[in-house]
């Protein structure tokens, strides 16, 4: 509770000030009351009794804006602590009261949302948020376009995509006047919603639907790499799998990443048009133009069921192990190719190679984590640079 304190220091040197400078005012006596209630609720606090704590801030008659910001701020620091149910309370007592500012109540209700939020009740937080965006004098401090991306959030997680849709294209209009990246994203964002509906459309085999929606995605974000993926996974339900090849290259040349989802369906289409060997030649040839280690670990993968033994491959494989730092899947593809005495490279290179690219693995790989907070380091120390416990550092 000792950030607490700390989060309520600037309270009370206001409430400590304000009382030095009206000590010969009327309003002496209550100016001491608000910093006599203010002391008990910080040394409850202190003796990790927060709902007396609670008691006493909440009851408290008067709130001026000075401290319904720290209340604010209270209830916030509670639900970043899991604390949700006190979160609650403070921000609920918050907008109960009648004499706090407009912008404030505003507040207190967009911090309300995310408690409801956090606490897993979505529709009364999407109930908060929607209040927010309805109301036309919502201030600057809490601009429609955050109330939006919360509002979408519970929408991505309830899989309401047609309102997440919605929701974005309320944001992107509030975006008209902001940034191009920032637009860029919100179409980006709306194209995924289009995609995730085509999807579902897919997997009940309505076809028409599906391009219906993907025609909606492609005047959003026509560069999507999803919806090449998309017109593949179209192109591979019908068995036209030249077609569904074509898309998933495009697609994994515009983003490599996603080589490891379409492999299966990649190597199933080309067996059926071009054959292993071309997609090998394929795939050697992005290698060779991006060193994306994901690549070269589906090329071995490609070269042990093919058995492959071409000077090129061997080559490859050398160049890499010897001289690259490449991740553990490729060196076990590797260690797996060379298991199988393919190529040119008997058992003492490929012994040698495979140690030499583990060293390479592990030359900047940290050796220590702590046990407490997970931080990870080169050396053993006694006591963790990051959560400062002691005896806590063991190996990875």
């Amino acid at each position: 509770m000792i950030e607490i304190l700390f989060l309520l220091l600037p309270f009370a040197f206001y409430s400590g000030w304000k009382t030095a400078r009206n000590r010969y005012s009327n309003n002496q006596k209550k100016q001491r009351e608000l910093s006599g209630h203010f002391v008990k609720g910080v040394n409850y606090l202190l003796n990790e009794e927060p709902d007396k704590a609670l008691e006493v801030f909440l009851n408290y008659p008067d709130i001026d804006e000075y401290t319904a910001e720290t209340y604010q701020l209270l209830g916030n620091l509670f639900r970043n602590r899991g604390e949700v149910d006190r979160a609650l309370r403070v921000h609920q007592n918050l907008i109960a009261r009648p004499n706090i500012k407009q912008k404030q109540k505003q507040k207190a209700m967009f911090s309300l949302g995310q408690d409801f939020f956090a606490a897993g009740m979505l529709d009364r937080a999407e109930s908060v948020f929607q209040e927010l965006l309805n109301d036309n004098n919502l201030s600057k401090n809490i601009q429609k376009t955050t109330v939006c991306s919360s509002l979408r959030t519970i929408y991505e997680q309830t899989k309401e995509w047609e309102k997440a849709i919605e929701t974005s294209n309320c944001s992107n209009k509030l975006l008209d006047k902001g940034t191009t990246e920032n637009q860029t994203n919100e179409k980006s964002l709306i194209a995924h919603y289009y995609c995730e509906l085509a999807d579902e459309a897919l997997d009940r085999g309505a076809l028409h639907e599906v391009d219906l929606l993907m025609n909606k995605a492609k005047k959003i974000h026509k560069k999507s790499t999803r919806l090449m993926c998309l017109a593949g996974d179209i192109a591979y339900h019908q068995q036209e799998h030249q077609k569904a090849l074509n898309n998933y290259l495009t697609a994994i040349k515009q983003d490599s990443r996603l080589l490891s989802m379409l492999f299966t369906k990649i190597e199933d289409s080309a067996k059926k048009v071009t054959g292993i060997q071309a997609l090998q030649n394929t795939l050697l040839k992005l290698f060779k133009k991006n060193k994306d280690s994901t690549i070269f670990e589906h090329i071995l993968l490609l070269a042990v069921k093919n058995n492959d033994t071409s000077s090129e491959l061997n080559k490859l494989i050398r160049d890499e192990l010897s001289s690259r730092k490449i991740s553990v899947e490729s060196i076990q593809s590797a260690s797996e190719y060379l298991k199988q005495n393919l190529g040119d490279i008997n058992s003492q290179e490929s012994l040698s190679l495979i140690n030499t690219s583990l060293k390479n693995y592990l030359k900047d790989t940290p050796t220590f984590r702590c046990m407490h907070c997970g931080y990870k380091m080169h050396d053993f120390l006694w006591r963790c640079p990051a959560c400062h416990h002691w005896d806590t550092i063991d190996h990875i």
